[in-house]
């Protein structure tokens, strides 16, 4: 009992990631994943929280869908929707605009290889002539204690701009991410309107989030 709360303490201070039957070192992240190397990490997780993401879109929104492979197979869900999207990511809009359905905007700039996604002053300028009603964001990285964080400035600028512009905001990340921090801090868990994550995340990770008041909804991976 004394060992399981002192690894309960240090969880909370940030310390290390609890795992069953032991505990990892939290991870630092340094770099910002390839594009490519994530499409094989957690692909169930990613379905699962994107099939509920993709439920809470209606028809005549708009959206915004940040870079990556979750927000990917969020936008893969939104084909029978008549709606307006706004993306980063090159693979979003090439995909998403095979679909007369669906208004697809882009915002340009300098494209960020390991992302495939546009990145920069531009895309913010762009932006900030938009309103959407719901932004879904994803990460590389998030904690309680540190917030959402992402291994560069220009990530965590734009993220806060989509932030920004967006009525209803929902962070999407895979439990595995848990725990992980980053050199940037984009801003803490609590000032999202949800958080969506799949069930694997740990249940004392899960109480600690509730008891800070963090909307968070669990998604079964094996939807």
């Amino acid at each position: 009992m004394t060992i399981r709360r002192d690894l309960t303490k240090l969880e909370e201070q940030g310390m290390i990631r609890r795992t069953h039957g032991g505990a990892t070192i939290g991870q630092f992240i340094n770099t910002q994943p390839h594009s490519e190397e994530s499409k094989s990490r957690c692909p169930e997780e990613k379905h699962a929280i994107a099939s509920y993401a993709a439920s809470l879109v209606s028809d005549g929104q708009s959206i915004l869908l940040d870079a990556g492979t979750t927000c990917m197979e969020i936008a893969r869900q939104l084909v029978d929707r008549r709606i307006r999207v706004v993306t980063t990511d090159l693979a979003q809009a090439l995909f998403l605009c095979r679909y007369r359905n669906i208004e697809v905007h882009i915002a340009g700039g300098q494209v960020d290889e390991r992302t495939q996604s546009s990145l920069g002053g531009n895309v913010q300028h762009f932006l900030d002539d938009l309103n959407v009603e719901l932004a879904f964001i994803g990460c590389t990285s998030w904690d309680l204690q540190r917030g959402v964080t992402t291994p560069t400035e220009d990530r965590a600028e734009l993220k806060r701009k989509m932030f920004e512009r967006a009525g209803t905001r929902i962070l999407v990340a895979d439990s595995e991410k848990y725990g992980r921090y980053s050199f940037h801090r984009i801003m803490g868990l609590e000032r999202f309107d949800l958080v969506v994550t799949d069930s694997h995340l740990p249940e004392h990770c899960c109480e600690s989030l509730k008891n800070a008041e963090i909307n968070l909804h669990l998604v079964p991976f094996n939807l």
